[in-house]
């Protein structure tokens, strides 16, 4: 028997939207449709960080190739670096003056040195200022120089005044005439160029003079006197040297 009809409209069921990712949330009374529902969601999410990844990677290796990427990668790490060091230095650390520093077996404390108190040598000023100042000679004084002094005719009047002395007449003196005439002109400064006899009796050497007096390069008197003791040891008389010269031409 079929049943009897039934009377009046069928309630309508509730329509639901479509969720965000396009799919249609399951029913109160289905079970069945959860586990699909996530299973769509997790792909989604899966693909879309794939293509981020993707896309990434192109934009480094767009960077790695490029020469100023290289330049700004440096600065950029200079600038970390520069940053850590910063951050790393320790900062300066002051203390006061009058600061204890104690380690453990030694304790140590700064203070201000004292400034040493300035001292004058007043000792040795006062005996720099008590010393006299020797007094010097002229500088003409200093700078002369021995006079030679060639005065033929003062040196045969000294040299007659010194006949008697060594025993001999007048008669000798015309004799030491001749004979220094020609050696030396009765000059004291003259000079043997080839032989270096020196003087008006012609020394030779020259410094045998020195025997009469320290001052036989300059003094007539002095050489004289040399000569005629001399002349004296030697020939006994200035005519016996004056005859010896006119032999041999020396004497």
């Amino acid at each position: 028997m079929s049943s009897a009809p039934q009377r009046g409209r069928r309630r309508a069921e509730s329509t639901r939207r479509p969720s965000l990712f396009g799919f249609a949330p399951a029913r109160a009374g289905s079970r069945a449709a959860a586990p699909k529902a996530v299973t769509a969601t997790a792909k989604c999410m899966a693909g879309v960080a794939i293509v981020g990844a993707l896309v990434a990677a192109s934009a480094v290796a767009q960077q790695v190739g490029s020469p100023a990427s290289d330049a700004q990668a440096n600065d950029s790490l200079s600038s970390l670096v520069s940053a850590v060091d910063k951050a790393t230095q320790p900062a300066a650390v002051s203390a006061p003056s009058d600061a204890a520093i104690k380690f453990s077996d030694l304790s140590v404390t700064s203070s201000a040195s004292p400034t040493p108190a300035a001292t004058t040598p007043a000792p040795v000023k006062a005996e720099a200022e008590s010393v006299t100042p020797e007094a010097t000679a002229p500088a003409a004084a200093k700078a002369a120089a021995p006079v030679v002094v060639d005065d033929p005719e003062a040196a045969k009047a000294y040299a007659a005044g010194q006949m008697a002395a060594h025993g001999w007449g007048a008669d000798q003196m015309s004799c030491l005439n001749l004979l220094w005439q020609r050696e030396s002109e009765w000059l004291t400064s003259a000079e043997n160029a080839s032989s270096g006899a020196y003087g008006i009796a012609q020394s030779l050497p020259a410094e045998k003079m020195a025997s009469t007096g320290s001052d036989w390069a300059t003094n007539y008197q002095t050489q004289i006197r040399w000569g005629l003791s001399y002349i004296e040891g030697r020939y006994g008389s200035p005519c016996g040297a004056w005859g010896h010269s006119e032999s041999v031409g020396w004497y």
